[in-house]
């Protein structure tokens, strides 16, 4: 069995408390060194971080090289007669990944296969725009991409392999941008066109799930931070392709919150809720501190939330639902007796409250821009505007505190340390918007003083905690 991977300073970590072990009597030294042989060495470590930053570094002269063929091949394409054109195209492909098979299989090198078959990867993108040209192929630019894309997820999924992962990504990203902001008035299409439907990238779920999938059967982390930031993308841009108007920045915030809540919904301490928590604190985060603003919440107001809004803040409430439901599900004891999960899944609300809470919010806000804009007049929307913006502020504090909350909880000091400088960037904000004017220098200096005990107090706390916990 291969030895599992750990990082330096957990390995320093476990040495250090083995050898207390041993001191106790807990552990012999056989014991000791059967556990140790479990994970890697540290010079294992320091071998397989050289060889990821080689990799990255390889991966970016594989680039680059693919960039030079093209550029010299283009030189001297207009020049060119159409079969030599098409040899030069199928020719390269076939070298290409010749080339990558031989250095996987043959030379046994994975890893120089690894940015052979990213090389391969860009010319067979760039061969589906010089096939195009040479038969002088006019169509839907995008439909390039997706192509490209599904030829990238194959050999990914194939060859397991992260940075044609990050290549599909990229690509993945590039399809749903240029189709919903630049096609977004087309008719939708998955396996056919749906003519009552807008073009919103509907097959992006169906061609990121299997490297979603990948990922978390690899137990890769950094493979999860891949695909949530895309499909985060994906959702973030869905209003634009339905066309809701205003209202947009209420979907923004949900879809931020139903990431949090995919975070919550793994188990606790889970590396693999680190991508979720990160991306879903930032989207919250933006969306409160633009919500937090009166006068953001006045325009908002006056320009009204339509139809489609409504509906798509009801698609994000369906999700959380299922969601929670979900995750119910897939925790649940294998002795446990079926119909269980409603009673599971309303237990589990008690941990992720916030993003629960920040969907509902968001669903309020929405609704409140609908009464407001059906029943109040022009003189009503300044004191209409009081209760979305109060309540943002509510919840960016609570947003702060569940950060700090959730860093007490897994001993994590990033979340903390967010929590804590997100609570510090509303009271700055909270500062320039109301007391800016009249506290000019002295009061700004008070407001950095106070920030500054405050960090110097939360620093003194969590070296207090470590020390309690690990003395």
């Amino acid at each position: 069995m291969p030895p599992r991977t750990i990082t330096q300073s957990l390995h320093a970590w476990l040495c250090q408390e083995m050898a207390a072990w041993r001191e106790a009597g807990v552990l012999t030294e056989p014991q000791s060194a059967a556990i140790l042989e479990l994970y890697e060495t540290r010079s294992q470590i320091a071998q397989r971080q050289r060889s990821m930053a080689l990799l990255a570094l390889m991966g970016l002269a594989a680039l680059l090289m693919g960039l030079a063929v093209l550029l010299l091949v283009g030189y001297n394409w207009a020049a060119m007669p159409r079969a030599a054109k098409l040899a030069v195209i199928f020719g390269s492909l076939l070298a290409a990944h010749g080339a990558a098979f031989w250095l996987r299989y043959g030379l046994r090198a994975p890893r120089l296969s690894e940015v052979a078959f990213l090389l391969a990867a860009l010319l067979y993108g760039a061969g589906i725009w010089l096939v195009a040209q040479v038969f002088h192929i006019q169509s839907h630019y995008p439909n390039g991409i997706w192509i490209w894309a599904v030829g990238v997820l194959l050999l990914a999924l194939a060859l397991d392999t992260l940075l044609l992962h990050t290549l599909l990504v990229a690509l993945l990203a590039l399809w749903v941008g240029t189709e919903i902001l630049g096609f977004g008035h087309l008719s939708g299409w998955l396996f056919g066109g749906w003519g009552f439907l807008p073009n919103a990238a509907y097959s992006l779920p169906l061609l990121a799930l299997p490297g979603v999938l990948w990922a978390y059967r690899k137990r890769s982390p950094a493979a999860v931070g891949l695909y949530v930031p895309l499909l985060a993308w994906w959702l973030v841009l869905q209003p634009v392709a339905w066309r809701p108007e205003a209202g947009v920045i209420y979907f923004i915030g949900a879809t931020g919150a139903l990431l949090l809540l995919i975070a919550e919904s793994h188990p606790a301490r889970s590396p693999m809720a680190v991508p979720y928590r990160l991306y879903g604190t930032l989207v919250c985060a933006g969306t409160l501190v633009l919500l937090s603003f009166f006068d953001f919440n006045n325009d908002l107001l006056r320009e009204g939330i339509s139809v489609e809004g409504v509906v798509a803040l009801g698609v994000i409430l369906l999700a959380t639902i299922l969601t929670v439901l979900l995750a119910a599900w897939l925790r649940a004891e294998p002795s446990a007796t079926p119909g269980t999960t409603p009673a599971r899944a309303f237990q589990l609300t008690g941990r992720p409250w916030l993003p629960l809470a920040m969907v509902v919010l968001m669903a309020v806000l929405g609704l409140w821009s609908v009464v407001v804009q059906a029943f109040g007049g022009p003189s009503q929307l300044e004191a209409a505007s009081l209760l979305p913006t109060l309540l943002a502020n509510v919840a960016l504090i609570a947003l702060a505190m569940w950060l700090m909350h959730v860093g007490l909880r897994e001993d994590r000091g990033r979340p903390f340390t967010a929590g804590v400088l997100l609570f510090l960037l509303w009271a700055v904000l909270r500062y320039i918007d109301l007391f800016g004017d009249f506290g000019g220098m002295l009061g700004a200096a008070l407001l950095f003083f106070l920030c500054s005990l405050t960090l110097f107090g939360v620093a003194m706390f969590w070296r207090s905690r470590k020390e309690a916990r690990h003395g």
